[in-house]
């Protein structure tokens, strides 16, 4: 059994010894930068010039864990696109922990350097496509890990390593369910995601679901200069021509309407008020051919929602759908015509209660790492979705805490700040030593 003085005593050392490897976790992270790991499935990419990246990467990452001890495995549901994991085996009697990166990317934009993959050093900061979100992660998890092995620590339960495929476009049934599904079960997950913005190291037991959906409401086509006899008072009205903008306008609002209802009823203790939204991104409006002389007869929303944990997806989704058709029933082209909907992405909330065991156990490992400003601080919702809602949904605990800044994450000048890998590792390989020690 540890006690206090012996814990302190090998925290101690594995801070030494992580300031004597963040060096080493420096030129990791340049190198996973190096192996361009683009999500296939990106808007907008050529999804052939893509598929094998993620598996490069994670072969790389496979062979830095491998010189420590960890027995490497790769679970495969899309060819090309292998989920690493490596496992740190325990004495067999402790909690077992994962944790969890993802290895690719979003794809590049035009930026400040010609070339995306190759990590240019300014100062304290790192630049280059993946090296915040999150990229930094995995260096630091193989900080901590490396930490763990040189002072000589056997933990009590299994540390694994989950670096899985999909997750900018949510594709968990090929990347972080897949690995769980394929019997890589643990008794926790720690997720080092960027969130260091602002305040070093926030921690996160919570985010919002999310959805993404299109609604495409039908006009009808007529010359330009019908318009005045489609809306005028005296003239043929709708049968003469329906403007999909105007119809799509309608539904608009009436969208609007719902998301300012929302601000109200929907609601979670751990988010400010209003948090919870109906954010329309692109609209596209047209008669088949861009020209300003027609009637558009088709006009495409496309949105992103967010909702509370709690909700359901099917729920939400229901309520949305009665709320626009109930809002079309009023105008006679819309109950004829009503709108289409088609959803194609949704991501379940996350929640951990705060109060569970291994929440206390990650939030005190940050706390002790991070200082005097944080002795009191406690845990926040997420500022994006992370593959923490994938261990939940299977009854698996979750935080996410790690280096990296989310406002600079999938921006063209994705930079990460070095100085935090090392104090992330800290905080991971002591979350380690407690949760899975006896």
């Amino acid at each position: 059994m540890t006690t206090q003085p012996d814990l302190e005593k090998i925290e101690n050392a594995i801070d030494a010894t992580i300031s004597r490897f963040s060096g080493r976790a420096e030129t990791l992270l340049e190198e996973l930068v190096a192996v361009p790991s683009v999500n296939p499935e990106q808007p907008g990419v050529n999804k052939t010039d893509h598929i094998g990246g993620e598996s490069r990467a994670n072969k790389l990452f496979a062979t830095h864990l491998r010189d420590l001890g960890m027995h490497i495995d790769y679970v495969e549901i899309e060819e090309g696109r292998a989920n690493l994991v490596a496992i740190l085996r325990g004495a067999g009697q402790g909690r077992s922990l994962a944790f969890n990166g993802h290895i690719d990317t979003v794809a590049p934009q035009e930026g400040r350097f010609v070339d995306p993959w190759t990590a240019v050093r300014e100062g304290n900061r790192l630049f280059g496509l993946g090296a915040t979100d999150m990229k930094a992660g995995h260096a630091a998890m193989w900080l901590a890990v490396k930490a763990l092995a040189e002072v000589g620590v056997r933990l009590d339960g299994d540390l694994h390593i989950h670096s899985v495929v999909g997750e900018e476009t949510m594709s968990h049934e090929i990347g972080t369910t897949a690995v769980l599904n394929a019997g890589y079960q643990v008794d926790a997950a720690f997720v080092p995601e960027p969130t260091s913005s602002g305040n070093l190291l926030q921690m996160s037991n919570t985010a919002p679901g999310n959805a993404l959906f299109s609604v495409t409401v039908r006009g009808k086509s007529a010359h330009w200069a019908s318009r005045n006899l489609a809306i005028r008072p005296g003239g043929g009205g709708d049968s003469i021509g329906v403007n999909a903008i105007d119809k799509g306008v309608y539904v608009y609002n009436a969208m609007r309407q719902l998301e300012e209802q929302w601000g109200i009823s929907k609601a979670h203790p751990q988010f400010l008020p209003g948090a919870f939204i109906i954010h329309p991104g692109v609209l596209k409006a047209d008669v088949g051919i861009e020209a300003a002389p027609y009637f558009p007869d088709r006009a495409r929303f496309d949105y992103l929602l967010s909702f509370p944990p709690g909700d359901a997806f099917e729920q939400i989704k229901a309520e949305v759908e009665q709320h626009i058709h109930a809002a079309c029933a009023l105008d006679p082209w819309l109950r004829e015509h009503p709108p289409e909907f088609e959803w194609y992405a949704s991501w379940p909330p996350a929640f951990s209660d705060p109060g569970a065991d291994f929440v206390r156990t990650a939030l005190a490992a940050r706390n002790s790492v991070a200082g005097q400003d944080y002795l009191d601080a406690g845990v926040i919702p997420a500022g994006a979705q992370s593959d923490a809602s994938f261990y939940e949904a299977q009854g698996i605990p979750a935080v996410v805490s790690g280096p990296g800044d989310l406002l600079c994450a999938h921006a063209a000048d994705e930079s990460v700040d070095l100085e935090l890998i090392p104090i992330a590792a800290r905080t991971m390989a002591r979350t380690a030593l407690r949760w899975c020690s006896v």
